[in-house]
């Protein structure tokens, strides 16, 4: 008797195929009405602000000369790029898989000569790198401009948003810099953008695109998953509240998200069988000493959104930061425009309609917020590589003021409105920039300066003591000891070492580590000569060190150091003075405290 329907294992893998299909089917449906007349309209204007602001950054790159504007991060890394960049072998940096090996790519395709300006180098990766960084911090407000057509449909107000991105202080900063945050920034940029482009015009293609980019962001830099998932992930719990089917939409996203980072860094990576858990939590994530939470790291944190959208610099010490009066007045700025963009935000998640798509920002910026600074307070509060991301909010907070102002009553109060932000922006990204010329030609001047440190102090007959912040301790990394760590650190002593490689350290076993170095190279017949804490008041380090530590522990430090040796002849150079160190007791090695 013959069967009906399709027979064995064939209809049962149709059977499913289909109901996997039909499950699956809504999840790719627009969530909201969208713009997409306007961006038809406009396209052209996200790629025009791209440009007009890479050239802009490329331009500040060349003249100001100093791409360690704020941080010697990316200087730092500049070998490593090198090495990627020539088929060399560097470890696996897991903080950021790709990074080293994209930048190294792209940096070898850019001609010395390019960047040959200035004095000359033996090696520039770290002038490409920024360089990269302009281009890609264009492209960021290139899709800042794009967000901001999305939500306004006004080209006018995505102008203005534009303008207070590429003005704003960390923005300009690790744009103009060699930092390594930005190109994983610009990536999550374009997650962002592809993500609510998906839920405006549905389509799976622009769900996985989303996917895909917040993959290429975590590789190139980790410390943007967590907050971006947060915020994709707030989005997701706002749209719960029209229909229990999202849940499943966000399941998909995710699951996207997860098979995207498994296949790339496989195929990156073939030989190194890297799963995927070591990306979403990268040894990194528990670095001895960075992280951990104090209270000196609350005041830190208020420094470094205080930083974000005006003056731009990384201040590790925060009270210089309360205490200097300029510094303050730029920090209450940015905190009013901090202030400006929650009230923004919380306003219109609470009374807009979830169909305008407003609210759906809204509790993106929100969550990207929280969760990013709940992070930085965890590691670094104020540096502008952690604060970027987070303050974001502030952004995503003046298109939704924008976006306000649209259905406001008058149309002078709309100008009105429209012009206030335009001229902060405008004003703001003006004295951000006078401020970062301030130190304009250091690149140069440190090459200079590295070459007469070497002369007074022979690096393979000095020890010499840093406080392990500045930046000429990685000009002497890179220029002097090209990459080899073995030498630079046992002839370098930074007094923030200990606590940055020994978590929750006390102050008086850091003296034991930063001494027993010192009366090795004291007792071995070096010259011990220190460019830190020594030739100024011991006040002044207290607060640069409450980023590691806390300040008890930093005063007990610096006391038995202090305690501890004397000062001999004194050099003035180009990078400031420097002590020769000798023993407090008057013998060769002393006694550990």
């Amino acid at each position: 008797m013959p069967r009906c329907g399709i027979p064995g294992e064939s209809g049962l893998v149709v059977i499913l195929t289909v109901m996997f299909w039909a499950r699956i089917q809504p999840l790719f449906v627009p969530a909201i009405p969208g713009p997409t007349a306007s961006l038809r309209r406009y396209w052209h204007l996200p790629v025009f602000t791209a440009l007009i602001v890479a050239a802009a950054y490329l331009y500040l790159v060349v003249t100001i000369d100093n791409t360690n504007l704020g941080t010697t991060n990316g200087l730092w890394k500049s070998p490593a790029v090198f090495s990627w960049g020539h088929g060399l072998y560097v470890p696996l940096d897991s903080g950021g898989f790709l990074y080293g090996p994209i930048y190294g790519f792209f940096t070898r395709l850019i001609p010395d000569s390019l960047v040959h300006y200035g004095t000359p180098a033996t090696d520039l990766t770290f002038r490409k790198m920024a360089v990269l960084n302009a281009i890609f911090g264009g492209l960021a407000s290139g899709l800042v401009c794009f967000l901001s057509l999305q939500f306004t449909a006004s080209p006018v107000s995505a102008g203005i948003v534009s303008l207070m991105h590429a003005g704003a202080g960390f923005v300009l900063l690790n744009s103009i810099n060699s930092e390594d945050i930005v190109p994983a920034y610009a990536f999550f940029l374009g997650a962002t953008v592809c993500f609510f482009e998906y839920l405006f015009r549905g389509g799976l293609w622009l769900c996985a695109a989303s996917a895909f980019l917040l993959t290429m962001a975590t590789l190139l830099h980790w410390t943007v998953m967590p907050p971006g998932l947060a915020a994709f992930g707030a989005v997701y719990a706002v749209l719960l509240t029209r229909r229990l089917s999202f849940f499943w939409a966000g399941i998909a996203w995710l699951s996207l998200y997860l098979v995207f980072d498994q296949v790339v860094i496989l195929l990156a990576f073939p030989s190194a069988h890297i799963p995927v858990w070591v990306v979403l939590h990268p040894a990194k994530a528990d670095a001895a000493g960075w992280v951990g939470f104090f209270g000196e790291k609350g005041w830190n944190l208020l420094v470094g959104m205080g930083n974000y959208f005006a003056d731009g610099a990384n201040l590790g010490d925060y009270k210089y930061a309360f205490g200097n009066a300029l510094i303050f007045h730029l920090m209450v700025i940015s905190w009013t425009a901090l202030a400006l963009a929650m009230i923004a935000s919380i306003v219109t998640l609470v009374r807009t309609p979830i169909a305008s798509g407003l609210p759906l920002l809204a509790a993106f910026g929100i969550a990207l917020f929280l969760t990013g600074e709940a992070g930085a307070l965890y590691s670094q509060p104020q540096d502008p590589q952690m604060q970027i991301e987070p303050m974001f909010a502030v952004i995503s907070g003046m298109i939704l003021l924008l976006g306000w102002s649209s259905r406001l009553a008058g149309h002078l109060w709309r100008q009105g409105l429209a012009g206030a932000l335009a001229l902060a922006g405008a004003a703001n990204g003006a004295f951000n920039i006078h401020l970062m010329k301030a130190g304009s030609g250091q690149d140069s001047k440190a090459v200079a300066a590295v070459a007469e440190m070497d002369r007074l102090f022979p690096k393979d007959s000095t020890l010499l003591v840093w406080h392990g912040f500045e930046g000429w301790t990685t000009w002497q990394w890179v220029l002097l000891w090209k990459d080899d760590s073995i030498g630079f650190f046992k002839q370098n002593v930074h007094l923030a070492r200990p606590f940055t490689m020994n978590r929750g350290i006390t102050g008086r076993q850091a003296a034991a580590i930063t001494t027993a170095q010192i009366d090795a190279a004291l007792a071995s017949g070096e010259r011990v000569v220190a460019v830190a804490l020594w030739p100024r008041p011991a006040d002044e380090f207290v607060g640069s060190f409450t980023t590691v530590t806390t300040e008890v522990e930093a005063r007990t430090y610096i006391s038995l150091l202090k305690e501890h040796y004397r000062t001999g002849k004194r050099w003035d150079t180009q990078m400031g003075p420097f002590v020769e160190l000798l023993p407090a007791d008057g013998r060769t090695g002393a006694a550990q405290p």
